[in-house]
């Protein structure tokens, strides 16, 4: 008995440890996406983009005051920069894609970002080697065919989605470099580099749309919505230090349903049948990936005893 309760309270593999960072990441994209869409109507979303960045260092400022300089020094400057170019665009496309001008659903701009998903596993394949079996192929493309039914491409495309795929193909890339650049910096240092060069690009923008918060109720949630984003970043960073790329970027579509529930809670925005159709392909593909990569740790070859199967 003491055994089998061992068994289900040991630590998780480095793997799920990942998965759950990330999941905790969805949620507090899906809250910062909202309190963007919510602000999108009184202020402009290049405004937003920079206040979401500024009021980020805010928030990370405790903790950079407790951290020695010389760990902000870095020889990876280059990369840092290129992370934060695709990483400021992403957000500022994507703040235009879901905002009230523009109007697309949060859920149909989230369907629209799962197309990044091939481009990160084909990216983390050719430029950091990393494994990618057929059954992983497999899934992911089979929750890349739930994202085309949610999308359901037509003759036209409207501008919002535009944005959405130039916002998904922008991130497609930071991510990458997110991984790269994990193995030489702890997500603090990643995330105030992010933030601060972000508020440095987006300052511009800002100087041409500015507006004073309207109130105390603005100003507020402003600030929340700039901490959800700190932390989305945080646990996101976390997560892709601790796991494949390629593994970890089929767990974003758990934010599919997060935001369709918001869509509908919060906007009146009520998903059809085939959006569901695609949710269930799209989170059943993810949980299959989950569970499957839970085996295999568990079940690794003793040592000195190769394991010559690759089509995990």
């Amino acid at each position: 008995m003491a055994d089998s309760q061992g068994k289900i309270f040991r630590k998780p593999t480095a793997q799920i440890e990942a998965a759950m960072w990330m999941v905790m990441s969805g949620v507090m994209f899906t809250a910062h996406m909202a309190l963007g869409k919510f602000l999108s109507e009184s202020y402009e979303p290049g405004l937003l983009a920079f206040f979401r960045s500024a009021l980020a260092l805010v928030w990370v400022a405790p903790f950079v005051s407790r951290t020695s300089l010389h760990r902000f020094k870095t020889r990876h400057f280059g990369l840092i920069l290129t992370r934060s170019i695709f990483g400021t665009i992403g957000f500022l496309l994507a703040f235009y894609a879901y905002s009230a001008e523009f109007g697309i659903p949060l859920s149909q701009f989230n369907a629209i970002s799962f197309s990044r998903s091939l481009f990160i596993i084909v990216l983390a394949a050719l430029l950091l080697k990393e494994s990618v079996g057929i059954r992983r192929w497999v899934a992911t493309a089979i929750g890349f065919v739930g994202v085309l039914i949610m999308v359901r491409p037509s003759g036209g495309m409207e501008l919002g989605s535009f944005l959405a795929l130039g916002s998904a193909l922008c991130f497609g890339g930071a991510i990458i470099l997110v991984k790269s650049l994990s193995k030489h910096h702890s997500p603090l240092i990643l995330l105030t580099y992010a933030n601060l060069l972000s508020t440095v690009l987006t300052l511009p923008v800002a100087i041409m749309q500015w507006k004073t918060p309207d109130n105390l109720r603005d100003g507020g949630t402003i600030a929340l919505m700039a901490l959800a984003g700190v932390l989305a970043q945080t646990c996101y960073i976390t997560g892709m230090s601790k796991g494949d790329a390629s593994f970890l970027s089929t767990i974003d579509y758990l934010r599919l349903p997060m935001t369709a529930s918001v869509d509908w809670l919060f906007f009146q925005e009520f998903p059809g049948p085939l959006v569901w159709l695609g949710a269930l392909i799209i989170v059943s593909s993810t949980l299959y990936i989950t569970f499957r990569e839970a085996m295999k740790s568990q079940r690794k070859p003793p040592s000195g005893q190769v394991n010559s199967r690759e089509d995990s």
